[in-house]
């Protein structure tokens, strides 16, 4: 049964047959008919050999059909009917519907917001390490000041102190002047070895100085006091500044920034990088080994 309808349908004439054989019982050419037409022989041909498909859209090969026929004088409404229904477009195969769209609309900004969450935690946990570390050498610079305070006012009431001293060995002189002067022969052959004995104290407390260096690569506090608890230096020095000063060792040094500082002590180089940076570094010199 489907053979017989498979070889009923082949036997069937096409569209472009059934104009073909319209077109040789009115014998007429194809360029006769290709001009009231306006398309060209090859045109016509592929009209007539059903390939529809090289003469455009469905609908112009339609109009060519019914004016074909027009000028045959043929009814083009069965032929027309015969033709092949056009093809449904395909859809693109990765369309997105709108639900789609909008869940992944929500997933990116879910993302953007956990992104903005991070950033967030990182800028305050930055702002609390800079601010546990600079807090620090603000309480201990204050410290140190309310010490210099205490001890200015101590070195300020040594010499009221000395001045009493003083006085007294004064007195005790004036006592003691009637008998100077009558043994005045006596006492002048023994004074040269008396002066020199202050020369021979000054020549060794020379030996006993040392010298710091400081080479100031940025803006830094600093105070140093000598062996003897003298303050030689405070207060805070620009960047470029060279700072030389001498006394008795050891020394009690305090540094704001240490590693913006050079030191030499009596010409050798001091190391001081082990100490923390952010910090106050405290140490003597010369550096206990």
């Amino acid at each position: 049964m489907n053979e017989e309808n498979t070889q009923t349908q082949s036997e069937q004439p096409t569209v472009g047959q059934i104009l073909k054989k319209h077109r040789e019982q009115a014998n007429v050419s194809i360029e006769t008919i290709a001009a009231p037409l306006k398309l060209s022989e090859l045109q016509v041909q592929r009209l007539e050999n059903d390939e529809f498909a090289l003469l455009g859209p469905i609908t112009f090969v339609k109009g060519y059909i019914k004016n074909y026929c027009r000028e045959l004088k043929v009814d083009s409404t069965p032929i027309i009917a015969m033709m092949p229904a056009p093809p449904e477009p395909t859809k693109p195969a990765n369309m997105q519907s709108f639900s789609r769209r909008t869940e992944k609309e929500a997933n990116d900004s879910r993302l953007m917001l956990f992104s903005y969450l991070i950033l967030a935690i990182v800028i305050g946990s930055s702002a609390l390490w800079f601010w546990q570390n600079a807090t620090p050498i603000e309480e201990q610079t204050s410290n140190i000041n309310v010490e210099n305070s205490k001890m200015s006012e101590r070195q300020a009431a040594q010499p009221t102190v000395l001045q009493q001293e003083q006085q007294a060995q004064i007195d005790d002189e004036s006592l003691l002047t009637p008998q100077s002067t009558l043994a005045t022969s006596e006492t002048l052959t023994p004074q040269t070895p008396v002066e020199a004995a202050p020369a021979a104290q000054q020549e060794q407390s020379t030996d006993n100085l040392s010298t710091i260096v400081m080479n100031f690569n940025d803006e830094s506090w600093v105070e140093i006091y000598d062996g003897e608890g003298e303050k030689v230096a405070f207060g805070v020095k620009k960047a470029g500044y060279k700072m030389t000063v001498s006394g008795t060792p050891p020394f009690s040094i305090v540094l704001g920034k240490h590693d913006v500082v050079s030191i030499t002590l009596n010409g050798e180089p001091i190391d001081i990088s082990a100490f923390p940076k952010n910090r106050l570094a405290k140490f003597k010199l010369p550096l206990a080994e």
